[in-house]
């Protein structure tokens, strides 16, 4: 059987391969789901000790480029050797289409773990919700590309949303909400990017998990420099700082493979079951599992919460609730 992954594995014989394949996409939604809840606490906590975010971001990269290269390279087995997913194959021509996208996630990613750090894990994903508006905005400046009129207004409690948040937020943070924002703003970009890049081929056995590990690679390429550049002179009495207060390096160590293998199985995860429903499915999917990440973290962590920054938040994810269904109906429409 050929997995969404693009695995090489055989699938199981019989009633244990149909169970297999009818609970494949419920349990990526799980692991999307559970994955993503514990990766935005974990990512939390250490930032909390150990507060380097780009260089955080650029190992959660390297722990996910480690899990893939582990999955594509080619293990011994009875007849030989195989490899648990079927690697890719790309020239460098389509490395160098990957690029834009890639700088953009490594971009994205970055900011996106400098927010946390600087904030609360919650208003870091109310700042998120606004990521549609960069989406419109770019997509009509590089693309020509006009959404229905209902897009647009669905946009509206977004930006009201986030407004009445981000001025009610107990624990505000200026650092915080610009990191948000322009982490929408690469995130946005790399899907501009993505839609030229992705109408040609590329290479073989380029599956949705699959393309997901060839950006990380080269993501990480990108951020590692970076991250050094940015933080390396503190890096070193930080780390040991933190060591310390932690009591050992293996709780330490512990930590950012955790935080890590989450990250990257949390998008895995994403990747294979939103490639697999309906757009429809997806957007209130992903409105439920922000809102489980928004409600858990502040219990965990016991952040504070004024009533009209409990409405903004409300109002910011039902609006983009809202558009993610506008823009289902858009392109079911124009299909």
């Amino acid at each position: 059987m050929a997995t969404p992954g693009g695995g090489s594995v055989a699938a199981p014989a019989g009633s244990l391969g149909q169970t297999f394949d009818s609970l494949y996409v419920p349990l990526a939604f799980a692991g999307w789901f559970l994955m993503n809840i514990q990766y935005s606490m974990l990512n939390k906590k250490v930032l909390m000790v150990w507060k380097f975010p780009f260089t955080f971001a650029a190992l959660q990269l390297l722990v996910g480029s480690l899990w893939i290269c582990g999955l594509w390279l080619p293990w011994p087995t009875g007849r030989g050797t195989a490899s648990i997913r079927t690697p890719p194959r790309v020239d460098m021509d389509g490395m160098r289409q990957l690029l834009p996208i890639s700088t953009c996630l490594a971009l994205g990613h970055a900011l996106s773990t400098v927010a946390p750090a600087y904030g609360t894990v919650a208003f870091t994903n109310v700042v998120k919700t606004l990521e549609p508006l960069f989406t419109c905005a770019l997509s009509a400046l590089f693309l020509g590309e006009i959404f229905s009129l209902p897009v647009y207004l669905s946009l509206v409690p977004v930006i009201v949303g986030v407004l009445l948040a981000s001025t009610n937020e107990v624990s505000f943070s200026m650092i915080s909400l610009v990191s948000g924002l322009l982490s929408n703003l690469f995130f946005a970009l790399r899907a501009i990017s993505a839609k030229g890049v992705m109408a040609s081929p590329l290479g073989k056995s380029l599956s949705p998990t699959n393309m997901y590990g060839l950006l990380t690679l080269q993501s990480l390429a990108l951020l590692l420099p970076l991250a050094i550049l940015i933080e390396g002179p503190k890096l070193a009495a930080g780390t040991a700082a933190t060591i310390t207060e932690l009591g050992g390096t293996w709780p330490f160590v512990r930590m950012l493979l955790a935080t890590g293998v989450t990250h990257y199985v949390y998008n895995e995860c994403a990747f294979i079951a939103l490639s697999a429903v309906h757009p429809v499915t997806h957007a209130v999917a992903n409105t439920v599992k922000r809102v489980a990440v928004i409600v858990i973290t502040v219990l965990y962590f016991r952040n504070p919460m004024t009533l009209l920054g409990t409405a903004g938040t409300t109002m910011a994810i039902l609006g983009v609730l809202i558009y993610s269904l506008a823009k289902a109906r858009d392109d079911r429409i124009h299909a």
